[in-house]
């Protein structure tokens, strides 16, 4: 049965008037006569009292009607859903981030989108980048925004937004060795902290050293780049961070970078997201916001 056929019946049953139906659906009343027959005849009953003052239901009629309603209304508050997602009333953007990215990137850009759309929900995933992969594939994120890989051996879509820089970082307990020039192995007999693997910056920062034939002997694993700012500002040892997540303490010379040779390349960060993938709308203007 032709779903707009119910749709019709529902019509006229709430207008309880032809006339009033033809106005509403743009169809002409002698089709509306014409469709309601063939319905009764289908349904082997009569949905209709015919009379002056208008269409009144028949028992029959009554008890159809009851059991379509709520299926016509869930169609149309299921449109009205997608048209209120369409027009950015409400929705929810999906992203995959790291917590420190999150910080020194993202924020402004959610203020700004929070405050021109703010029936708009983000859910952020933190997780590392290898696992935020998994979860793009599988569909529970829109998209990633991620420091990228030395080398893109993936069928993911990268498009950069920006470069970062990673360096080494002390406290004052390394005064020997700031403002000094120095090279990877001066360093040999230092911890030197690094983010514990699955790690895209670790997986890059060891990349650095095999192309530099430089061994770490004393490596220490830090949980987060959060925790390994925090033990290098306690004197546990060198750490590799990220220039932007401590300009703060570098300012105000709670940390001080080492001038080692040759120096860590940048590195690109952007968006990683799936090839043809379907976007909301909410998602999609986010997303041109950081790519402008």
């Amino acid at each position: 049965m032709n779903l707009d056929l119910w749709h019709l019946f529902y019509e006229v049953a709430i207008a309880k008037n032809i006339s009033k139906a033809s106005e509403k659906l743009h169809i002409s009343q002698p089709a509306i006569t014409k469709q309601i027959q063939n319905l009764e005849n289908y349904l082997n009953c009569k949905l209709f009292v015919r009379s002056q003052k208008g269409m009144t239901l028949t028992s029959d009629g009554e008890m159809i009607f009851q059991d379509i309603k709520n299926g016509l209304n869930a169609f149309s508050l299921a449109e009205k859903k997608i048209n209120d997602i369409n027009s950015m009333i409400f929705g929810t953007i999906k992203l995959g981030v790291s917590t420190t990215l999150t910080k020194t990137y993202l924020m402004p850009f959610i203020r700004n989108f929070h405050k021109e759309h703010p029936q708009i929900i983000f859910e952020i995933s933190t997780d590392p980048t290898s696992i935020l992969k998994k979860e793009l594939k599988q569909g529970k994120l829109d998209f990633i925004v991620a420091k990228f890989p030395p080398e893109v051996k993936d069928d993911f879509e990268y498009n950069a937004i920006g470069n970062m820089q990673d360096i080494l970082i002390v406290n004052k307990d390394y005064k020997e060795l700031v403002g000094k020039k120095l090279k990877l192995e001066n360093l040999l007999n230092h911890p030197i902290l690094l983010q514990k693997m699955p790690s895209s910056s670790r997986e890059y920062i060891e990349s650095f050293c095999n192309e530099h034939h430089f061994k770490m002997n004393r490596i220490m694993e830090i949980a987060s780049s959060n925790l390994l700012i925090e033990f290098t500002k306690i004197g546990y040892g060198i750490g590799v961070v990220t220039k932007q997540y401590v300009e703060k303490e570098l300012r105000e010379k709670e940390l001080f970078e080492l001038n080692v040779t040759p120096k860590i390349p940048k590195r690109q960060f952007g968006i990683i997201s799936l090839k043809n993938n379907y976007l909301s709308k909410g998602a999609t203007e986010f997303l041109k916001l950081l790519m402008k």
